[in-house]
């Protein structure tokens, strides 16, 4: 009888979540066609369960807090699927139950993280899993579920049920790993493990199958008439709409696309940020260019070691602004290259170019623009961008693959929103300053706010920028923070993001003067790689079990997609950016340490 309801529920219910779901799956072949078999799972939302059994290639069994099977909703699947159901008094019982289960051949799958997830990344994984597979002398199977954050059942907007989707259907990914020997599997294998997984699953997502350029033209026509960029100046605030950006980056895309072919096509754009850097950005990107970020300074020195940078990247071309050009024109001109005043890079305002593609942004179809200015057959492995951090020191370059995927990396997890009204003046040459001030609003739903390079001081303007845009969320770096004098907290600001070196001390001092908690976050490699939040403490901690968001001494957790590893004392990450290269291992700082949580410690480059 169990096995005919069994049998229904499939019928009936797999359709329907396939539809609202569009599940992809890889490595379902992993997973062992006989045998017992321990699944190890990151937790999400209240329907992992479901999304598990009905993409595993067996049957399968869940140990499940004993809280649940009393839930009416759920209860019933838990008792037709035959649930081990767990509790603290009786740990011992569940254990036994579990390995006897799995010597009899059955697959079992249990959330070692004991509870679901508030962060939206991996939490602390507990050990009792280790026992079991002692006990039961089976292997385990990694899996990383990806996309449920952006379900009803998960955390995600700082609750969970009461709230729409934000998309219908909404796509799921799920990685299951290779089998990991009874004796080789301990807390750190399996979270390793997980995370790995991780990147396979974050890499199937359906975004990714059309190109960057596509995907940013369809974003932008999107919601047209909403504030893409703000920047405040001398004169008060000034908006910039996504359709009039995404007209003039067009309009600057048709120009540069008839420029002169330059080895590589790199163009410097040495300019402080706000709206103009990120539409040069944008507009030369769209044009088949790679836009290279360089570090605007007015210092001698640094001006002298930023020239020696430019020309073996075979930059020929830079843009600047013609008040900043006399202080790098007796370092670099001539011979190696030319400068473009920015007012020389757009088209006219009043000209019928820039008319017509600012009509176009309102009337025109995306497939349509994204046909006449031939995107859709742009390679994703192309070089998009270029990032020299500071002047003298070693460029980073981002194929589109890496740059679309970090940019949807830093909206999949609580700690920043896709419909998020950004302030931040990190300059675009930062990858903090690349993706929260240009790449992560345009292919949100969100905006990014700052001060004209001239009121960089004028701390009213900030309060006023913060207050009129509605700012929700505050990226800088400590100099930024350390600068404010005045509490900008109590508004509509929830945090601040700290990227940059810090030490415990200043970060309270900080929080105190500003009213505001600061949660830190960490770039590296042309990307941002972690980042933390105050703590998304949620009702009754006994039954949601507590989940520390951020540590002052701590870089924060790893984004989803990324994988992590300790190795002699060193990090190495695995960006799982490029096809040909997801098995990679990227070398970080010395001296780091992952704790038991996910919170990652980087003491050579930790304190200032």
């Amino acid at each position: 009888m169990s096995t005919l309801a069994r049998l229904s529920f499939r019928l009936l219910f797999s359709p329907l979540i396939w539809f609202l779901y569009r599940m992809r799956r890889t490595g379902v072949e992993r997973v062992p066609a006989s045998g017992g078999v321990l699944l190890l799972s990151n937790h999400v939302s209240y329907i992992d369960a479901f999304i598990i059994y009905l993409s595993s290639p067996r049957p399968v069994r869940f140990v499940v807090l004993e809280k649940y099977t009393g839930i009416k909703a759920i209860a019933w699947f838990m008792r037709l699927y035959g649930a081990i159901p767990i509790t603290p008094e009786k740990a011992k019982e569940a254990i036994l139950r579990t390995v006897e289960a799995l010597q009899a051949g059955d697959v079992v799958c249990l959330f070692p993280e004991g509870g679901l997830t508030r962060l939206g990344v991996t939490a602390e994984f507990k050990k009792g899993f280790e026992l079991i597979v002692r006990k039961a002398e089976c292997p385990v199977v990694p899996v990383y579920m990806d996309g449920l954050w952006n379900s009803i059942f998960s955390f995600e907007r700082d609750r969970y049920f009461n709230k729409w989707p934000r998309h219908v259907p909404c796509p799921l990914q799920i990685a299951f790993g290779r089998p990991i020997p009874s004796e080789e599997a301990t807390v750190e294998t399996v979270r390793s493990a997980i995370w790995e997984m991780s990147g396979e699953a974050f890499a199937m997502r359906r975004d990714f199958d059309e190109p960057l350029e596509c995907a940013l033209i369809r974003s932008l026509k999107c919601r047209r008439r909403r504030t893409l960029f703000a920047e405040y100046g001398k004169n008060g605030g000034r908006e910039w709409s996504r359709a009039y950006t995404l007209g003039l980056a067009t309009a600057m895309a048709r120009r540069w696309m008839n420029h002169r072919s330059e080895p590589g096509d790199r163009i410097g754009i040495l300019l402080p940020p706000g709206p103009m850097s990120s539409v040069i950005n944008l507009g030369l990107f769209l044009a088949g260019k790679t836009p290279v970020n360089l570090p605007f300074t007015i210092d001698q020195r640094e001006t002298e070691a930023l020239a020696k940078v430019i020309a073996p990247l075979g930059i020929r071309t830079v843009i600047s602004s013609r008040a900043f050009m006399p202080h790098l024109i007796e370092f670099w001109q001539g011979d190696e290259g030319v400068f473009i005043d920015l007012k020389a890079v757009l088209p006219p305002a009043g000209s019928l170019m820039a008319m017509f593609e600012r009509t176009r942004a309102f009337l025109e179809p995306a497939w349509l623009t994204c046909w006449r200015l031939d995107l859709s057959k742009r390679d994703p492995s192309r070089e998009a961008v270029g990032i020299v951090t500071r002047p003298g020191e070693a460029a980073d370059f981002l194929s589109a693959t890496a740059l679309f995927r970090n940019a949807r990396r830093v909206v999949s997890a609580n700690f920043v929103q896709p419909d998020e009204v950004l302030f931040t003046e990190d300059y675009l040459s930062s990858p903090e300053g690349l993706l929260l001030g240009c790449w992560v609003p345009a292919l949100g739903r969100g905006s990014a706010v700052c001060r004209s390079f001239s009121m960089r001081e004028d701390f009213e303007m900030l309060g006023k920028a913060l207050l009129e845009q509605g700012v929700t969320l505050i990226a800088g770096s400590g100099k930024f923070f350390k600068a404010i004098h005045n509490p900008i907290g109590g508004r509509s600001v929830k945090y601040g993001l700290l990227f940059g070196p810090a030490n415990q001390w200043d970060i309270a001092d900080w929080e105190r003067r500003l009213g505001l908690p600061l949660a830190r976050a960490w770039s590296h490699g042309g990307q941002i790689v972690s980042m933390s939040r105050p703590d998304p403490d949620y009702g009754d901690v006994v039954i949601h079990l507590a989940q520390r968001g951020r540590d002052p001494k701590s870089v924060g957790r790893l984004l989803p997609g990324f994988a992590g590893k300790i190795e002699d004392g060193r990090l190495w990450l695995n960006y799982f950016n490029l096809p040909d290269r997801s098995g990679e291992w990227i070398a970080g700082p010395k001296e780091a340490e992952i704790a038991p949580d996910g919170l990652i410690y980087l003491r050579d480059v930790d304190l200032a």
